[in-house]
C-alpha cells in the first residue's frame, strides 16, 4: 500500500485526467498547513509528500528539515511546487527536496514525477481481444472480454456479460492476448478492482494485476509501452492521461 500526502491546493492538479492515483493499493490523505504534514507524517508514514514551498504553518525549510533528520521519517519522496524566482529556487534547496516544480503547473509533468517516485508502471491504452478463463468459476469457460489498457503489472479489462457471470475482486485469470507485434501473452491474474459502470449496467471495468508474467513477456510489454508513449510525444499528445489501476 503506497501512501502519499497532498496538500489541498494541489489535489486537483494531482488528480485531474489521471486515475492511476485511483487504485485500491493508493491511500491519498491531505493537509492544509506544513504543521499537519508533519503530524500526518509521523501517524500514517507516507511515501510521498506534494505540496507547496509556501503552506502556511512551519517554514517548509524547518519542516523538511526535521523529517530528513528524523531516522523514522526520512525515507519519503518529496516534491515541491514554488512560484519560479530565484529566492524560492533557494529555498527549495535548503528543503533537500526530490522534486522541484514552478509555477505555472505542467500538470503532465507533475503526473509523471508522482510516477515516477511511487515507482508505477506507465500504462498504455491498448484495446484488443483478450481471452480468459476465471478458476473453478463457470465451469472454466473461457469468455472474451477487451483489453482498455495495459501496463507491465496488469492492465484494464472491459465485461459486457450477464450478472451471474461478473467477475468478483479476488477472482483467479487464466489470460491470454497478443501485443501489436505478435507476441503471446499467456499468463494469470487476478481481480484487483471491480468498477461497475451506472450509464451501462450490463458493461463493467476490470482491474487486473498479473502474477506471474515471465521475463520475456514483461520486456516485450514494457518495449510496447514505450514505443507508444514516445509516439505520442513526438506527435505532441499527452501521454499522461492515460489510466491505471
Amino acid at each position: 500500500m503506497k501512501k502519499i500526502l497532498i496538500a489541498d491546493s494541489l489535489k486537483a492538479s494531482c488528480t485531474r485526467n489521471n486515475s492511476f492515483l485511483d487504485r485500491t493499493d493508493i491511500t491519498i490523505l491531505t493537509a492544509s498547513s506544513n504543521d499537519e504534514i508533519l503530524r500526518i507524517h509521523r501517524e500514517q508514514k507516507v511515501d510521498l509528500i506534494v505540496s507547496k514551498i509556501d503552506l502556511p504553518g512551519l517554514k517548509s525549510e524547518e519542516l523538511y528539515d526535521t523529517i530528513r533528520q528524523d531516522t523514522d521519517l526520512r525515507d519519503v519522496a518529496i516534491i515541491i511546487t514554488f512560484e519560479d524566482s530565484p529566492f524560492n529556487r533557494a529555498r527549495c534547496d535548503r528543503c533537500n527536496v526530490n522534486v522541484a516544480l514552478p509555477y505555472p503547473l505542467d500538470v503532465a509533468e507533475l503526473h509523471r514525477k508522482i510516477q515516477q517516485q511511487l515507482n508505477i508502471a506507465p500504462r498504455q491504452a491498448y484495446r484488443v481481444a483478450l481471452k480468459v478463463s476465471v478458476e473453478s468459476k463457470f465451469k472454466n469457460k473461457p469468455f472474451l472480454y477487451r483489453t482498455d489498457n495495459i501496463s507491465s503489472t496488469g492492465m484494464l479489462i472491459t465485461a459486457e456479460i450477464r450478472e451471474e457471470e461478473m467477475l468478483s475482486k479476488g477472482d483467479m485469470l487464466s489470460l491470454s492476448f497478443y501485443l501489436p507485434d505478435g507476441t503471446r501473452i499467456g499468463t494469470c491474474g487476478t481481480v484487483e478492482r471491480v468498477i461497475p459502470q451506472s450509464i451501462a449496467p450490463n458493461v463493467c471495468l476490470y482491474g487486473i494485476k498479473f502474477i506471474n508474467l515471465t521475463p520475456s513477456e514483461q520486456a516485450a510489454i514494457k518495449i510496447f509501452i514505450n514505443k507508444e508513449l514516445n509516439y505520442k510525444r513526438s506527435l505532441g499528445v499527452n501521454p499522461d492521461t492515460l489510466s491505471d489501476r
